[in-house]
């Protein structure tokens, strides 16, 4: 058989499983451009409001506070669940103190005249998320949080939750309205 003919033959083959190959890798480059970063992130947001939102709603039920203040404050507290707190303790709220005998060390910002400083505290540990929502409304009924329950809507709320101490961050209740705006969350109010 002449040797250009099995040359010509041994060519095609390889030009081909080049050309598919070039092919695929232009669909996986292609495909992952359309997908953007932020794709995940929104998922696993959607996961963590799924998570709760059932809870927030049935204590809001239970106690007048808006769900999607609940919601918020345990987005911004626990940074979407993720944080070593709601890990190592479902404290999503970031609650200090004991609860059933159980607390965290865990270090927290803090604003002092003005000035943000990071020192260590003692927080509650839960056995639950859900344990920890419950507490977290327990929590609020105290007497310097009773606007909270006759508030008409979030923004309102939000701004009762700062007014009550709730923390010690001057734009707390500006970062919950945004939170609350930007998800959405007052679909979750009844």
């Amino acid at each position: 058989m002449n040797q250009s003919i099995l040359k010509k033959r041994n060519i095609l083959p390889l030009l081909l499983i080049l050309l598919l190959s070039f092919a695929s890798l232009f669909l996986i480059f292609t495909n992952n451009e359309e997908q953007p970063i932020q794709d995940e992130a929104t998922a696993y947001q959607q996961i963590f409001i799924d998570q709760i939102a059932s809870e927030a709603k049935l204590l809001q039920k239970q106690t007048h506070l808006f769900a999607s203040i609940t919601i918020a404050q345990a987005i911004l507290e626990s940074d979407w669940g993720r944080s070593d707190l709601a890990i190592e303790a479902n404290n999503l709220f970031g609650i200090k103190g004991t609860y059933n005998d159980e607390s965290s060390i865990m270090p927290t910002d803090e604003f002092i005249d003005g000035e943000r400083i990071t020192i260590d505290d003692s927080f509650k540990k839960y056995g639950t998320i859900q344990e920890s929502m419950v507490d977290h409304i327990e929590f609020l009924k105290g007497g310097s949080y009773d606007a909270i329950e006759t508030s008409k809507n979030y923004k309102e709320a939000a701004i009762a939750l700062q007014n009550g101490g709730y923390a010690t961050d001057p734009d707390y209740a500006a970062k919950l309205i945004e939170l609350i705006e930007e998800f959405k969350l007052n679909k979750y109010d009844s």
